[in-house]
């Protein structure tokens, strides 16, 4: 079973992300004029972002990725690092708007400046790194600011009222699956270096961690749009 996961643990992560998709866009108008319309947009930019770097890491021959490649995009790290930067991004936009207190969007509107800065100033200080390499500042970066905005909005829902019915809100399920990822993941990219085929061990280790947090995270994605009972705009 572990073999078979650790082999296909790419295919396992497209199916559970597909899978969260599709519960997304059947549940679209239960969540009519509210916030989780956004994340549902989101989890449809997932599997889009994702479907393109499938056909470019397995060679498929599909157009936009063939016109990428004879402009010299001829490495995977540069996909990864505008998978990272679009999700982050987007998913801070998503937190903006569940966001009821003005003190604490601002407070994200603050990160994503911050965010944004770093990833374009050191892009800018770096451009070869951007083509080359998946460079762990970047993953970093984003863990972080994904995890001080979660933290903040976890925060604000314990302060309130809001958090009697957190069992039925959206984002309650949303941001439980994406802090829980990144507290998961983010201890691991420390040890990237590792991350070579000298070292099978690691590499199927990290495998395995981020396919079982892949279907936790996605899991939640889902459930949470079945069982949640949107009650206001911010939900």
């Amino acid at each position: 079973m572990l073999e078979f996961i650790t082999k296909y643990f790419n295919f396992i992560t497209y199916a559970f992300e597909l899978l969260a998709m599709l519960i997304g866009v059947f549940y679209f108008r239960k969540y009519k004029n509210t916030s989780t319309r956004i994340f549902i947009f989101f989890l449809i930019y997932i599997v889009f972002v994702d479907f393109i770097g499938a056909t470019y890491f397995y060679d498929f021959n599909f157009p936009l990725t063939t016109y990428l490649g004879n402009l010299g995009f001829k490495s995977v790290a540069w996909y990864n690092l505008f998978w990272l930067f679009g999700s982050v991004l987007f998913l801070m936009y998503y937190i903006y708007h569940v966001l009821q207190n003005r003190i604490n969007k601002n407070k994200v509107v603050v990160l994503v400046i911050i965010f944004s800065v770093l990833i374009l100033g050191h892009l800018f200080m770096h451009p070869l790194i951007f083509f080359r390499e998946n460079h762990s500042f970047y993953q970093l970066s984003g863990a972080f600011t994904l995890l001080i905005a979660c933290s903040i909005y976890f925060i604000e829902l314990i302060n309130s009222e809001a958090i009697n019915n957190a069992f039925k809100t959206y984002s309650f399920y949303a941001l439980s699956g994406v802090i829980l990822w990144w507290i998961i993941i983010t201890p691991i990219l420390f040890f990237d270096a590792y991350n070579t085929v000298s070292d099978w061990d690691f590499v199927n280790l990290k495998r395995r961690i981020f396919v079982f947090a892949n279907i936790f995270m996605y899991s939640c994605f889902a459930i949470g749009l079945i069982v949640s009972k949107p009650h206001f705009k911010n939900d």
